[in-house]
């Protein structure tokens, strides 16, 4: 008889082990197999709903993005040196010098935005489809050039609006730029530059006079006053189609070039504002 047990009437001694019940284990993974599925399905449901959400928020979120502003980027500088454009501008064609002034500025490698005025464009067509294809801008510069009838009696917008529809016929563009004869100022009133802005019309003037109506004998000082007077990072040279102008073009663009510019057109999608009334609008 085990002494340890004898006499103890409570059981304190080792406890009787009882034998191992197999069905619980296979009960347990009976269970297991059972919820698994199920478990299985409660998460992809959780996981799928959080998706939709997530998408849900995304597109509604769209409206709080920040849009990127698309309009055209100008580069004012370059490796450090500040960049330098000209436009040369060039009033009262197409003459019988238009073609002569298209080829030379094709073989200085330079494009020009040229004004034109109604009855000269019903005369030479074909130099106006050539200007186009060329890559000039064309502009508008009136019909009559008359300033009684463009500012005294208001004609300012009718007579552009005419000149413009005549170029889109031609070249299947309807040109917004102006160039008013004699200047902005002091002949564009309020009432007129609000005209000019409810016909989405724009305004330029020049920042350089070639002073080639003046020297009307000499390409040389035409070409000198020019090249002189052009000191900003913009400018932009009134010309007009004449003989003298057309002898100074070569010195003017290698002038020019020597300091440092690029030519260029007027660009529509980023419009420099310049004109002696200081309109903002134009």
């Amino acid at each position: 008889m085990d002494s340890y047990n004898s006499g103890n009437p409570i059981g304190l001694g080792p406890r009787h082990r009882k034998p191992k019940r197999k069905y619980v284990a296979k009960l347990f993974i009976f269970l297991a197999l059972l919820l698994l599925p199920i478990g299985g399905y409660v998460i992809y449901q959780y996981l799928s709903s959080n998706q939709q959400q997530t998408a849900v928020k995304s597109v509604q979120s769209l409206s709080e993005v920040p849009v990127a502003n698309l309009d055209k980027a100008r580069v004012e500088k370059w490796n450090g040196i500040t960049k330098k454009v000209a436009y040369l501008t060039f009033e009262d064609g197409p003459t019988a010098l238009t073609s002569d002034i298209l080829q030379s500025l094709k073989e200085q490698n330079a494009k020009a935005t040229f004004f034109l005025m109604g009855p000269n464009i019903n005369q030479q067509a074909n130099v106006v489809r050539t200007m186009s294809n060329d890559g000039h801008y064309i502009g508008l510069h009136s019909e009559t050039h008359d300033y009684d009838t463009l500012y005294e009696k208001k004609q300012y917008v009718p007579e552009m609006l005419r000149v413009q529809k005549q170029i889109k016929q031609l070249t299947g563009h309807a040109p917004l730029l102006t160039r008013p004869p004699y200047g902005s100022s002091p002949s564009i009133t309020k009432s007129i530059a609000k005209e000019i802005e409810r016909a989405n019309l724009r305004v330029w003037d020049w920042s350089i006079d070639s002073m080639d109506w003046y020297y009307k004998d000499s390409a040389k000082e035409v070409a000198k006053t020019v090249i002189d007077r052009a000191e900003d990072p913009v400018e932009i040279i009134l010309l007009h189609e004449q003989p003298q102008t057309l002898r100074a073009l070569p010195a003017i663009i290698a002038g020019l070039k020597k300091k440092g510019y690029q030519f260029s057109i007027y660009d529509e999608d980023f419009h420099i504002p310049y004109n002696f009334s200081k309109y903002p609008n134009l």
